[in-house]
């Protein structure tokens, strides 16, 4: 099985980049992060920046309402900036 660091990098980039749908990123992420366990061999570092954005989407849907923004809910476009400043915050500003 390749990296699962490479393979989830890879999901974050193409739905940062507009090629995958929110809904299609959510249900890959899950599946590559949860269901298949990809986690046992990360370091706890991985774990914690992972295991945040597989949270985060978990808490986002395309029209939160007021009581659901309360109870910490996203909606697709406030996860997308909340992606970039996070990722931006572990591996820091794309480059040119």
């Amino acid at each position: 099985m390749p990296d699962p660091r490479i393979h989830l990098r890879e999901l974050i980039e193409k739905f940062l980049a507009a090629r995958l749908a929110f809904d299609a990123f959510q249900q890959s992420y899950s599946k590559a992060y949860a269901d298949d366990e990809a986690d046992r061999d990360f370091s706890r570092e991985d774990v914690d920046f992972f295991g945040t954005i597989h949270e985060k989407a978990e808490w986002t849907m395309k029209s939160p309402s007021a009581e659901d923004r309360v109870d910490g809910w996203l909606d697709e476009a406030e996860f997308a900036a909340w992606l970039i400043r996070f990722v931006q915050s572990r591996f820091g500003p794309p480059s040119a």
